[in-house]
């Protein structure tokens, strides 16, 4: 049975994953990208290289690959490469933006897993909060 998705879930999904929530392989391979994407477009490949851990680098070459970003596991996984030099670190930088020229191409290709493959990422639950009450005059 094919499930029809409200177009406003994967927004809630992405949503989460910046806030570090969501259980599902799919929510954690988000998040896994989402971090070290976002440690390279704000602050370049050499410091996504050093200030993450090799499991977290590890994690997000293995996200790529999951979210069907052919290539770009190959130059995440190998980040390090940018800390040998300005020049190495230009390379490296001009060959994620080949493949990743904006923040869309991750998106498109989140929606994509999350329209083929709900399942992997956690359900979405509406949270109650209690109720209330104002003081009368």
């Amino acid at each position: 049975m094919t499930q029809t998705l409200a177009p406003a879930a994967a927004e809630v999904v992405w949503s989460r994953a910046y806030a570090d929530l969501g259980d599902g392989p799919g929510d954690r391979h988000l998040r896994a990208l989402l971090l070290v994407h976002g440690i390279v477009t704000n602050c370049g490949p050499a410091h996504a290289a050093t200030s993450c851990e090799p499991d977290e680098l590890t994690a997000a070459a293995l996200a790529c690959r999951y979210f069907g970003l052919d290539g770009l596991d190959l130059i995440v996984g190998d980040l390090q490469a940018a800390t040998a030099s300005e020049d190495a670190e230009r390379r490296v930088d001009a060959a994620y933006y080949e493949l990743v020229p904006g923040d869309t191409t991750i998106r498109q290709a989140f929606e994509a897993r999350y329209a083929r493959s709900p399942e992997d990422f956690e359900v979405i639950t509406a949270r109650r909060f209690p109720r209330y009450r104002t003081a009368e005059i």
